[in-house]
């Protein structure tokens, strides 16, 4: 790619052509010209700003749903510099709802453990064995590789366009969209209009900036003394510095991450992809970048922790590819919106590396967002329900960034006395058989319910329990005796599920027509294989729960309806009886604002 071309645009003939050839291409679906007086004025019905993994992620996601999308990145292409490492189950479950999990899977280190050492002796060992979301709970990636797989899964949609160095360099909201100031590589200054706009934009959102949404620590509710205690409260919000190390050809045979509780010198190291090695040392007090950047300190570093680790490793030179000192922060915008704009991933929120979430947290802010924005696009529900993206993963963030705050303040003690009393401590719990397995599990890191947001509560036992809650997904068979994952018989859209013995009858008494609208998939769970040959065609969608993990999830219930979200929430749960009063609910719900969502 040249610089100064988008990475679809072809050299174009004539200064007028130039122009008009910024934001088209003759590959790609053109955007429509609006009326105006500005003849350079092109309209999309979402833009993004900012060509990251949340920006990205969300690119894809528009152009499975068909939404017409410009994606603006400033730099001259994507980054190449050692940010996240870590994705999750539910990460790995985003990247299946993107159509690009087969691509992505080969380029990822599946299923690590994570174990936490102090003087030569373990703490804790993360070794979780569920796969609840159909996918390990830790694993490790290259983010530079994720990138360009996500960039180049935008070759699949003609209208959604990318176009590196340009900038936005303002926005104004009027009533019926947002209207961009955009910079572009031969310093042309681009009109476009969008319907609403996405800040992907990372820590530093000029987007956010403008919108003047301050960013704040989250953990002032949960932790008084540092709300009332100015000096204490600045004390929790700094920054700590960390060299990051990135290194390939490595021999170490260590397949977990390790973390270094060493008060001399907290660490920590991570296995990657294809031999490939990260290394994360945090700096002292009065230590200078410039210093610890140094190849032959960042030598002694590894081997410094490598000797504090009792199993045989490498005594090679590391093999150094990349090298960065960053801050790791602790902060939450207030709200992730203003009327049409919305933030996504950093620009919404930041928080330590230590328990692998910032890009995770990022990947369901756009999982959480993109289905919301296309059902009002096609003008399938009011803009209201838009409100829920910040009242479900406002709270969920502020979770995260407390999870990840408090596994820093368990490796990051420097001071003795506080490093042999957490020593003490967590070789006291670990004795306890359930807290172990806790930990063990990773039962500690923050479950994704939502207490309220896009959900039809209703007063029944199932309904309470279940609404809110993520379908997991398990293995399940087709009639055809094909395994697979659950989404993929769910579809990209609403599903309705009933666990049931004959789906001949699962879905007899709805009225089909009554669902039409919302485009829900009706699909029927048997409980087991013992009647699956005695099944007809129909028209529902039918498969097996080999492994029962739908059953215990619905309880044996089978006379419940399950409605899931895009998203793989359940969004309600209503019995046969309840049918027809459940649908008019929910077309009033998605048309008229409630009086409290």
């Amino acid at each position: 790619m040249q610089a100064g071309q988008d990475k679809r645009e072809e050299h174009p003939q004539g200064k007028q052509d130039e122009r008009e050839e910024h934001l088209q291409d003759k590959h790609k679906a053109p955007t429509h010209p609006i009326t105006s007086p500005c003849p350079y004025v092109y309209a999309a019905s979402v833009v993004i700003v900012g060509a990251g993994p949340t920006g990205l992620a969300a690119a894809n996601l528009f152009g499975l749903l068909g939404i017409d999308t410009l994606l603006f990145e400033r730099n001259a292409g994507l980054s190449s510099f050692p940010k996240a490492i870590s994705i999750d189950d539910e990460g790995l479950r985003i990247c299946q709802a993107m159509g690009l999990d087969q691509e992505l899977l080969p380029e990822i280190l599946l299923d690590i453990d994570a174990h936490y050492l102090s003087r030569g002796r373990y703490l804790a060992k993360v070794a979780p064995t569920s796969n609840r979301n159909g996918y390990p709970l830790i694993s490790t990636f290259y983010q530079t590789a994720f990138e360009a797989t996500l960039l180049k899964g935008l070759d699949r949609f003609p209208h959604v366009r990318t176009h590196f160095q340009h900038t936005v360099e303002s926005f104004e909201q009027q009533e019926h969209g947002v209207c961009l100031s955009v910079r572009n590589p031969d310093g042309t200054l681009l009109q476009v209009e969008c319907t609403y706009l996405l800040a992907c934009d990372g820590g530093k959102s000029a987007i956010r900036q403008a919108l003047n949404i301050p960013m704040r620590f989250p953990l002032a509710k949960l932790l008084p003394w540092a709300r009332t205690n100015s000096r204490r409260s600045r004390a929790v919000e700094h920054a700590q510095r960390w060299l990051v190390v990135d290194c390939v050809d490595d021999d170490d045979p260590l397949t977990a991450a390790i973390f270094f509780c060493n008060p001399a010198r907290p660490a920590v190291t991570v296995p990657a992809p294809h031999k490939g090695r990260r290394w994360e040392f945090m700096l002292l007090k009065g230590e200078r970048e410039e210093d610890v950047l140094d190849t032959a300190r960042i030598q002694a570093l590894i081997q410094q922790a490598r000797a504090a680790q009792k199993q045989a490793m490498s005594e090679k030179p590391a093999h150094i590819t990349r090298r960065a000192v960053y801050a790791f922060h602790a902060v939450l915008a207030t709200h992730f919106s203003s009327k049409r704009v919305f933030l996504l991933g950093d620009a919404a929120h930041l928080m330590p590396p230590f328990g692998g979430q910032g890009m995770n947290s990022g990947l369901r802010d756009a999982h959480n967002l993109c289905w919301k924005l296309h059902l009002v696009l096609q003008g399938l529900a009011d803009a209201h329900i838009l409100a829920t993206y910040d009242q479900e993963r406002h709270p969920h963030v502020a979770q995260m960034i407390l999870f990840s705050w408090l596994l820093g303040k368990i490796i990051m003690p420097t001071a003795r006395p506080l490093a042999f009393l957490r020593d003490l401590f967590f070789r006291s719990i670990c004795t306890i058989p359930f807290v172990r397995e806790a930990l063990t599990e990773a039962k500690v890191k923050p479950q994704p319910p939502y207490a309220r947001g896009c959900l039809l509560f209703r007063n029944s036992k199932a309904s309470k329990r279940l609404t809110g809650a993520m379908l997991p997904q398990p293995q399940v068979v087709t009639l055809e005796q094909q395994q697979i994952l659950l989404d993929q018989a769910l579809g990209d859209g609403f599903a309705l599920l009933r666990l049931h013995h004959d789906p001949t009858r699962a879905f007899a008494s709805l009225k089909a027509e009554q669902w039409s609208w919302l485009k829900a998939r009706f699909v029927c769970i048997l409980p087991d294989q013992s009647r699956a040959e005695e099944v007809v065609q129909n028209d529902c969608t039918v498969v097996i729960d080999s492994e029962q993990r739908l059953s215990a999830f619905f309880r044996h219930n089978q006379d419940i309806y399950v409605l899931v979200r895009p998203d793989r929430y359940v969004m309600g749960v209503f019995a046969v009886e309840q049918a027809g009063q459940f649908v008019t609910e929910l077309r009033k719900f998605m048309a008229k604002k409630p009086a409290q969502l």
